[in-house]
């Protein structure tokens, strides 16, 4: 786990070097145990690096590496199948002179080229060259983990972990107000139709599942070199099911347990983290192994007493803080200057206090629990796809009473969802017949003058009628990539790396295998989880009715000293012209659209 940073000009080469440290110190959080740079004057190219060691923390890790004086590479991330693929390798008769996945990476792209990356199990971005065909090959892993910005004109090709970076040797740092507009009207993060698209104006993102050449002549080549498979393929019993999600689990979380340094877990009181937890407490019994909690003094949000059962039952070693919304006037700007774009809600601020909690206590490696929502059908918005596909077959009905009768999802969904949920096909009907009819979705708040441009701006949303579109939509378009983005600025702030079992490329494909009732059934989501997780996980934690999600409580929002920040936010939109009046349940994004246009 590192930070990444390269230049390929075609001017002003003896000033690549002065930016690539420039570039590397601002990002010295990513990567506080080393730096390295590498500059060919004669190519015009030059690489940099933060170093943040897990895994071989000698001199051999050190990056920028090279092999056979033809490939340099800087690399952030961790190939967790490093040592199979090593094994593939040396029978092959290739030598290692490292214990590093880096350096496995590299004799991989030499001996299978671009078709390297479909051997990996990883989280990761890097940046390759290739000396002897002058060629920049760069990488993203399959989710989007890892982060990889990048900017281009005549004369300068830049790239790095973070915007920041960009900014640092003079790239102009402007709002894209398109995006500043979705934001506002949609309140979505990331721009679903354009997954490159960022809040400033041209700084690209390189999408997940995505490699790009570029060559002498400065052409480049995006290509996506993954795709899932949302075709329903297995037909195996429960039983078999759950034995063989089991297998794959168990095997990405020993992949994910491979470092150097210390490692624990976030820890709520759900059934994704507790999994996590518990598997890791029954291989592992003897292992050094901590996990950290977001606690709340309110105890609509407070999951103690869930966390507490698991604690007895495996004696766990656990460490717990309490944010408060002192946070919010505390470490918001701070916040905002790792995250670089606005962000989802205060549950940020929290996650931010837990990935401090673990630096505090010396730990490095912190698995988490994302992706499993997305995956395996977690939200209840997911029951509105699920009874969609069984609105023609006989089992809508009792699975429709097993929803109502077993849980209370109206906290959860809109009260649209609640009724596209009891009955599918008027709700889309009545839906499509009222679209033609509206002439505008905009927000009541926002500037006419400001969203005029935008008006004709199509709705980033789309209807899916199948799970497993559904899922596939989240993960790919909307969701996921935003808790990704989340999660990775948050904990490499604080210098610690986040690692997702559940995010391994072969689970996620058997996921999407299986028929959706080994998903969603009789009023339980994850089910194939839960029904592999019962000889690890207290049913108390896995069968609970009540869940919270990791949200930060409302209450936060409406303290003095929120409210000032609110009203002063609402003051920099309105004489932006952005804004017209204030609406309350738009307030967090005043917040952030505010602090965006003060930093662009």
């Amino acid at each position: 786990m590192c930070g990444i940073a390269g230049i390929w000009r075609t001017q002003d080469i003896k000033r690549i070097g002065s930016d690539l440290k420039k570039m590397t110190d601002s990002i010295v959080h990513r990567g506080p145990d080393g730096e390295g740079h590498w500059l060919d004057e004669d190519a015009g190219i030059g690489f940099g690096h933060r170093r943040l060691s897990i895994i071989d923390l000698s001199q051999n890790g050190h990056q920028p590496m090279f092999l056979e004086e033809r490939y340099v590479i800087t690399f952030n991330g961790e190939i967790y199948n490093y040592l199979e693929i090593k094994a593939e390798l040396e029978a092959k008769g290739y030598s290692f002179k490292s214990k590093s996945d880096t350096e496995v990476l590299l004799v991989a792209y030499h001996e299978w080229g671009e078709s390297c990356l479909t051997k990996l199990d990883g989280m990761f971005s890097f940046a390759l060259f290739d000396k002897d065909k002058k060629e920049l090959f760069c990488a993203r892993d399959r989710f989007g983990e890892k982060p990889f910005f990048y900017y281009n004109d005549q004369n300068t090709f830049a790239f790095g972990s973070e915007m920041k970076e960009l900014f640092s040797i003079g790239i102009p740092k402007e709002v894209d107000e398109q995006m500043l507009f979705l934001y506002l009207n949609y309140d979505v993060v990331e721009n679903p139709h354009d997954k490159s698209q960022t809040f400033y104006k041209n700084i690209i993102q390189l999408p997940a599942s995505c490699s790009m050449k570029m060559n002498s002549d400065r052409i480049i080549t995006i290509k996506k070199y993954w795709q899932l498979d949302t075709k329903v393929t297995s037909f195996l019993s429960e039983k078999e099911s759950s034995e063989r999600f089991l297998e794959l689990f168990d095997e990405s979380l020993q992949r994910r347990m491979r470092s150097d340094v210390p490692t624990g877990a976030s820890l709520s009181g759900g059934v994704d983290s507790s999994s996590i937890v518990s598997s890791v407490a029954s291989m592992y019994p003897d292992a050094a192994f901590s996990t950290f909690t977001a606690r709340f003094d309110d105890k609509n949000y407070d999951e103690g007493q869930h966390i507490a059962k698991l604690k007895e039952r495996y004696n766990l070693n656990t460490f717990d803080c309490y944010p408060s919304s002192d946070q919010i006037k505390k470490d918001l700007d701070k916040i905002f200057y790792h995250q670089e774009e606005p962000f989802g809600s205060t549950s940020v601020i929290a996650q931010w206090e837990v990935m401090k909690l673990a630096r505090k206590n010396d730990t490095i490696v912190l698995l988490d629990g994302q992706g499993a929502d997305e995956t395996l059908g977690g939200y209840f918005k997911y029951f509105i796809p699920f009874l969609s596909e069984l609105k023609s077959k006989s089992d809508y009905k009792s699975q429709l009473l097993a929803i109502e009768n077993h849980l209370d999802v109206s906290p959860f969904l809109s009260k649209k969802e609640s009724l596209r949920m009891k009955s599918p096909t008027t709700f889309d009907k009545f839906a499509d017949l009222s679209r033609k009819f509206r002439s505008s979705s905009l927000s009541n708040d926002l500037n006419p003058e400001f969203i005029h441009q935008f008006k004709n701006e199509p709705s980033p949303f789309h209807r899916d009628n199948t799970l497993n579109s559904f899922l596939h939509n989240d993960i790919f378009k909307y969701g996921l990539g935003k808790l990704l983005r989340f999660s990775d600025r948050n904990s490499m702030a604080h210098s610690v790396e986040v690692r997702l079992p559940y995010l391994s490329h072969e689970l996620v494909e058997f996921a999407f295998s299986l028929e959706s009732k080994y998903k969603i059934w009789d009023g339980w989501t994850k089910r194939i989880l839960r029904k592999s997780m019962e000889n690890r996980v207290p049913n108390d934690i896995l069968y609970r009715k009540d869940k919270k999600g990791f949200q930060a409580p409302k209450s936060w929002l409406e303290q003095k000293d929120s409210l000032d920040i609110i009203d002063a936010s609402f003051k920099t939109l309105k004489e932006n012209g952005i804004v017209t009046e204030q609406i309350k349940s738009n307030h967090w994004k005043y917040i952030m659209a505010a602090k965006l246009m003060k930093n662009g």
